[in-house]
């Protein structure tokens, strides 16, 4: 090979280029090696060089003065003709036909050189480490032979550079893997946190901030093609007012020619770097520089084929570009969060419609019979839960009773709503013509589910209140596994009817049902309820806990005895049901015998 073909060598320049030496700052264990040779040979420069097909660059170098160039041309360069393995000393470079026309000769004023190759440790030449006088100078063999070992240690601190940087590199992606599957992993787990759908774009853009970027937000597609900002964040607090100012002010719609509104129509991840210009607006150019954009992301997020949201992830200031693989995993933070963002509109479409079903099964209005008051209250579970299968009815018989019911169907889905609505049905099928006693209803639904095939697991209390001539009003009451009923009287003593109850429906239909009676006397209340009233705040689920449940409704019972019935179902919910939500439905209603006669 031609010196002209080793110096541009593709394998020996692209190994040059991969120890990352080229321009790179001074490192002690280089100048270490410098220093000694200068010393010992008594050169008064001393220098390691690494070289490419362009320049020869000084990546150590001791004696030169503050102006030096730091580098030369390969061309006027001594290094280029070690650059074929061999070593090259000079007493005087002007008498030698390779380097006597150097300009550097008369410009740094060389006269003696003396140097070996350093090489890559894949066995290429990375340049040379030498040393130079400004007169003649008779090398001693002692010379060459220090010459030639500091240029092998040389090649072996490179060698060892060059491991140590890549180590850290592997390292630092290792790292970055970590850090990605750990976003995924979190990502994941949304999956099971039943969250409404606003509080997963929420999540969405904390997961995405900083672990993706400075800034994020989300904007949902819209029927009529426009984009709704749903969730908005930035890591500096002083410019999210900036980008909340900008995201719902922008005004998108679906087929813009850049950003959201692109990504929406194509479905495809786009990456903008700065300096932005066409097909970025103004507007969004001023945006950009308004928030020192650096480079941008967007990804949509596909449900069943069609983009649903968008997520814009953009990094500012002086930080890196996006590479390739962090679009691949802000695409896989897309399509994952898609799942969950899906599971969120499934769970949300579910919800609403059981709440509606089951509130459309509750009678709309209660019966107000002579010389008695009813109340009733219903409150769905909070987000931990879907709504279930918790009810109250309340009807006139055909002899002027009054039935009060209340039940819980087992589950917390469509499902148990729509068994509710049908044994509401059957429960009043069973006694509305009022010669039916309450157990024997309960024991006549239970048999038709059994008979018919149709498997249930509900707790439910039929109470049916009539008058005895020339007495009080009574209660005959059965329960199959409910929880007991109250009785408040005038003066604000309780008592819990803890008579036996049957086994819940489903279970056992063939066995006997336990009925009692008691008297309603003037002035007092029957409240029945559903076991979500005493099981929200009492702790984990056990008979102890259900148990304090029970106590305390008793306190908040006896102490707005002097309410009006309305008053004193509120004051029950608004006490025993947490703000945010109950971890089960409740149901409850309440009948009041009137103190005076209306």
């Amino acid at each position: 090979m031609t010196g002209q073909e080793i110096i541009g060598s593709p394998t020996r320049v692209a190994a040059v280029h991969a120890t990352d030496l080229l321009d790179g700052a001074a490192e002690e264990s280089f100048d270490r090696l410098t220093a000694l040779a200068r010393r010992l040979t008594g050169a008064p420069l001393a220098l390691l060089t690494v070289v490419d097909d362009e320049r020869a660059y000084w990546l150590s170098h001791q004696g030169t003065g503050p102006d030096s160039p730091g580098q030369t041309t390969v061309e006027e360069s001594f290094c280029q003709h070690v650059l074929d393995g061999s070593p090259m000393v000079l007493v005087d470079v002007t008498a030698d036909e390779r380097t006597r026309d150097l300009t550097s000769i008369g410009g740094v004023g060389v006269r003696a050189w003396a140097g070996f190759p350093v090489y890559t440790p894949d066995g290429q030449v990375l340049g040379s480490f030498c040393v130079v006088d400004t007169d003649v100078h008779e090398w001693t063999a002692g010379d060459v032979e220090l010459l030639e070992d500091l240029a092998a240690i040389a090649s072996r601190e490179v060698a060892l550079r060059v491991s140590t940087a890549q180590a850290e590199l592997a390292r630092a992606e290792a790292r970055a893997e970590a850090d990605r599957a750990a976003l995924l992993s979190r990502i994941g787990d949304l999956l099971t946190s039943g969250l409404e759908p606003a509080d997963v774009w929420q999540a969405i853009a904390r997961l995405a901030v900083p672990a993706l970027g400075d800034l994020a937000y989300v904007c949902i597609v819209e029927r009529d093609g426009s984009l709704s900002p749903v969730a908005v964040r930035h890591s500096d607090p002083a410019q999210l007012a900036v980008l909340e100012e900008w995201v719902h002010g922008a005004g998108r719609r679906v087929g813009e020619a850049s950003g959201p509104g692109r990504v929406a129509a194509t479905g495809r991840v786009e990456l903008i770097d700065a300096p932005f210009g066409a097909p970025l607006t103004p507007a969004q150019q001023d945006a950009a520089a308004r928030l020192g954009v650096r480079s941008a992301l967007v990804a949509p997020l596909t449900s069943r084929g069609a983009v649903i949201a968008v997520l814009v992830v953009a990094r500012t200031g002086a930080a890196a570009y996006y590479t390739e693989v962090e679009q691949e995993l802000v695409t896989a933070m897309a399509d994952r969060a898609a799942l969950v963002v899906e599971n969120a509109l499934a769970y949300a479409w579910q919800r609403s419609v059981s709440e509606t079903m089951q509130r459309a099964l509750l009678p709309p209005v209660l019966p107000q019979p002579e010389n008695l008051q009813l109340a009733a209250r219903y409150q769905p579970a909070g987000d931990a839960q879907l709504v279930g299968g918790d009810w109250y009815d309340a009807y006139l018989d055909a002899r002027g009773a009054t039935s009060l019911i209340i039940g819980d169907v087992a589950g917390h889905d469509i499902e148990a709503a729509a068994t509710m609505g049908q044994l509401r049905t059957m429960l009043r099928m069973a006694g509305h013509d009022g010669t039916t006693a309450a157990g024997a209803v309960l024991t006549a639904v239970d048999a038709a589910c059994d008979t018919l095939g149709h498997g249930v697991f509900a707790t439910v209390l039929v109470a049916q209140i009539a008058r005895d001539p020339g007495a009080d009003r009574t209660v005959r009451w059965s329960s199959a596994g409910h929880p007991p009923p109250l009785l408040l009287h005038a003066d604000g003593r309780v008592d819990v009817l803890t008579d036996p109850v049957g086994l819940p429906l489903g279970v056992l239909p063939e066995q006997p049902r336990p009925e009692h009676r008691c008297a309603l006397p003037a002035g007092s209340t029957l409240l029945l309820y559903t076991d979500g009233l005493i099981e929200n705040g009492a702790g984990p689920a056990g008979a102890r806990d259900l148990d304090q449940g029970l106590g305390r409704l008793v306190e908040v019972v006896s102490d707005a005895a002097g309410l009006g019935l309305d008053a004193l179902c509120d004051r029950v919910v608004q006490t025993l049901l947490p703000a945010a939500g109950a971890d089960d439905d409740v149901a409850l209603i309440a009948i009041r015998v009137d103190a005076a006669p209306r």
